[in-house]
């Protein structure tokens, strides 16, 4: 009666296995039901509780769940290029510290991924309010929810978490979050402990046979005999010499006892010594399983300096990235919006720089590369490595005047300079090929952005027979336009100008694309590289000037009128 009442939690189809008269509660079929399967060769019944009590299993489980809970999720907004932190929604702080009431950020993710890991699934219940806004998520147990599919064909979830015995809830699709591992109908994953049930099995029948060995104490380290028989005063003679040599800190010690006595050393047996190579393999098999490297749980034999990097990144993308990729797809998939004008804007990462990370000389490498090809600022590397800026100067890109003309691009520029507005910038043309302060200020800023653009507009330009205007203008006009765009931008903003001034940018861009197409007939590929440092200067040069003339113009005008009115 105690046996059925403890599988009270069941379905209706399991509990018919109990309650039926004709099968005993002896019967095979009753520990295939509880086992969910038959038991393991060694005699050992393997479930997701028993496999926890196996060292290796419990440190793989520990290593994969407290690696993922322990990485930074974080909820990022899309932009037209790149990305940036959507600090501001609900959603992020949920994820990010704190799921539900009871538990942190850590915590809820350990427990998941501990379930995702164990049992081949993890539930996670979404709590809406009125206005369908997530506000908890709370992890359901995996051996009491399973997906199943409703009359109606829809998909859904039944659980027994939370509720009285007996009882089960039935919940909505988009009302659970459901990770599962590798399964055969993609709906619900396979357990890895069934799937494995006779290795563990192996590993936990060697664990018990070491701990009844060691826990017996019975098997001496040597042994003693007389020859000849011995009288009661002797044995007690011996027995008293024999617990004074032996007892408490003198324990495996020899005794020594008057008369004629041979000795024999007791070494460990050949099955002994299969028992030692039977645990290091049973470790090896299960971390192979979980595919953690050995290190990580405690066997440091074939670690090394040379291999210990490469283990770590190899645990990151060969362990971690598959379990990363599966929460964030569902999270995505089920609490992000699919409708509206916020559709597809959302995502979800996880951090993991910090687990990719190299030693410091490595990663000290990689910056100074960075910043010397121009890619990394130093308020980038800075904050990269968690330290607070350094102002405005640590924006600047350098660039390796080895890689274009080193004559036009001089590098590095100082600080941009701002004109107020009172005082409008009256730019002129310059009197040499050598560019301003101002120019030398823009250049650098950019430079790392549009010099790939621009050398392939030359190299494309070059490999052509004809260069022709429309040509030209095919390569190159979509660059003029961008950065006239910029320009047109920056003199609004440096001028206090509104919207509505726009200065003639098209016949800007057309006289460009005409001096263009001249320069472009002594192209050739020897000097492309020249060509493209001066073409970029000179788009940057021609292009800033007549847009802050005009702007300089409007202001004047502008100005102007208002001491007419007054």
């Amino acid at each position: 009666m105690g046996l059925r009442s403890f599988f009270k939690f069941r379905n209706t189809e399991s509990r018919s296995i109990l309650d039926n008269p004709a099968i005993s509660l002896a019967s095979p079929a009753i520990w295939q039901w509880i086992n969910q399967g038959n038991p393991s060769a060694s005699g050992e019944l393997i479930n997701e509780v028993s496999a926890l009590q196996i060292t290796t299993v419990y440190a793989c489980v520990r290593v994969i769940s407290e690696s993922i809970a322990s990485l930074p999720l974080k909820l990022y907004e899309k932009l037209p290029k790149g990305r940036q932190e959507a600090a501001d929604q609900s959603l992020y702080n949920l994820l990010a510290f704190e799921p539900n009431p009871e538990m942190t950020a850590f915590t809820f993710f350990e427990t998941l991924t501990g379930c995702l890991a164990l049992t081949g699934n993890c539930y996670a219940q979404i709590v809406r309010n009125g206005a369908k806004q997530i506000t908890a998520l709370y992890p359901l147990h995996p051996l009491q929810t399973t997906p199943v599919r409703l009359p109606d064909g829809k998909l859904a979830y039944t659980t027994s978490d939370g509720e009285q015995p007996g009882n089960q809830r039935i919940l909505g699709s988009d009302a659970v979050l459901h990770i599962p591992l590798f399964g055969w109908d993609g709906l619900k994953g396979l357990s890895p402990i069934h799937q494995a049930r006779e290795g563990l099995g192996l590993a936990r029948a060697a664990e018990k046979f070491g701990a009844r060995f060691f826990g017996n104490g019975a098997k001496p380290s040597g042994l003693l005999w007389p020859d000849g028989e011995v009288d009661e005063q002797q044995a007690q003679g011996v027995k008293e010499s024999w617990q004074a040599s032996n007892g408490g800190v003198n324990q495996n010690n020899i005794a020594v006892i008057p008369g004629k006595w041979h000795y024999q050393q007791v070494g460990i047996s050949p099955e002994d010594s299969q028992f030692l190579a039977t645990r290091k393999f049973q470790r090896e098999d299960i971390c192979g399983m979980f595919r953690v490297p050995p290190s990580m749980v405690g066997d440091v034999t074939k670690l090394s300096n040379n291999n210990h990097e490469q283990q770590s990144l190899s645990f990151v993308t060969d362990t971690l990235r598959p379990y990363l990729c599966r929460f964030e797809q569902e999270i995505v998939r089920k609490l992000m919006p699919d409708t509206g004008r916020n559709s597809g804007k959302y995502f979800v990462q996880f951090d993991v720089s910090e687990r990719l990370r190299g030693d410091f000389k490595t990663s000290m490498e990689g910056y100074a590369a960075g910043r010397q090809w121009g890619w990394f600022s130093a308020n980038d590397v800075l904050t990269d490595l968690g330290e607070n800026p350094i102002g405005e100067i640590g924006d600047i890109y350098m660039f390796p005047v080895n890689m274009g003309n080193a004559k036009n691009l001089l590098n590095p520029p100082p600080p941009p300079v701002v004109v107020p507005a009172e005082q409008p910038q009256q730019e002129q043309e310059p009197s040499s090929d050598a560019p301003t302060e101002a120019e030398r200020s823009l250049l650098s800023r950019y430079m790392p952005a549009y010099l790939p653009l621009f050398r392939d507009a030359v190299g494309r330009t070059t490999a052509r027979t004809k260069r022709d205007l429309d040509g030209i203008t095919t390569v190159f006009s979509s660059l003029l336009d961008s950065l006239s765009g910029l320009f047109t931008d920056a003199a609004r903003t440096q001028f206090k100008l509104t919207d509505a001034w726009k200065p003639d940018t098209d016949k800007l861009v057309r006289e460009h694309l005409r001096g263009i197409e001249k320069r472009a007939a002594d192209w050739t590929p020897e000097q492309s590289e020249q060509s493209t440092g001066i073409e970029l200067n000179k788009a940057v040069r021609a292009l800033h000037i007549k847009i802050f003339r005009d702007a300089g113009a409007a202001v004047a005008i502008t100005n102007l009128g208002t001491e007419v009115t007054q």
